[in-house]
């Protein structure tokens, strides 16, 4: 996961290490329930890509115990925080110049996500992360093209097993099993590019 550690752009090493071994180890130390998400979790799962920010899930139930834990630990959230009111799909907190972004969700995949993540050393802390069949669920609801990349990559780059997906969808979103065939079909077999534009000759 080295490549995390260093900015693309400017080569210079970042503070996202620390800061994710600092949020881990708070949620760790606080027994809250959660799992690593997006490119964190694909780099620890063999498939680095760089970003600035950790990805967590947390479920609803557990929103104010986890801001609880990191707010002890420094970090701070960019908004304020309605404690009065239900808890935020997400929140951005952020220690120093690292940023932390907590997605809160009582539904599915995410719920199946949390309470199935396999401890897997992130950075030095032995944390729960999603799987490569996690990822391509959480994936599959999403209609970012980078997200489509990543689980483009996942289907063509690792031996995910797209049975259990499967099966998963059978049970809980049968209505998504023809969305995801035709995924895993569309990252195996792209579309060729669009041929370059040619220059116009000049007349005369």
């Amino acid at each position: 996961m080295e490549i995390l550690e260093f900015d693309i752009v400017t080569g210079k090493k970042t503070s996202f290490v620390s800061t994710s071994r600092r949020a881990l180890r708070a949620l760790l130390g606080a027994k809250v329930p959660f799992a690593v998400i997006g490119a964190t979790a694909l780099g620890a799962r063999g498939l680095p890509r760089f970003t600035k920010d950790l990805d967590l899930v947390v479920a609803t139930d557990d929103a104010w115990e986890a801001l609880d834990a990191l707010e002890s630990a420094g970090f701070r959230s960019a908004a304020p925080v309605a404690r009065d009111e239900d808890p935020e799909p997400m929140y951005v907190l952020t220690h120093g110049t690292g940023e932390v972004d907590l997605l809160v969700t009582a539904g599915e995949p995410e719920s199946t996500v949390i309470a199935e993540a396999k401890k897997t050393d992130v950075f030095g802390v032995r944390a729960p992360v999603a799987s490569l069949e996690h990822l391509v669920l959480m994936y599959l609801y999403s209609n970012q093209p980078r997200h489509q990349g990543d689980l483009a990559r996942i289907v063509t780059e690792t031996k995910v097993d797209l049975r259990e997906v499967e099966r998963y969808l059978a049970d809980v979103h049968p209505e998504m099993l023809s969305t995801l065939r035709a995924r895993v079909e569309l990252a195996r077999h792209p579309p060729p590019a669009p041929p370059r534009p040619t220059k116009a000759r000049r007349r005369g």
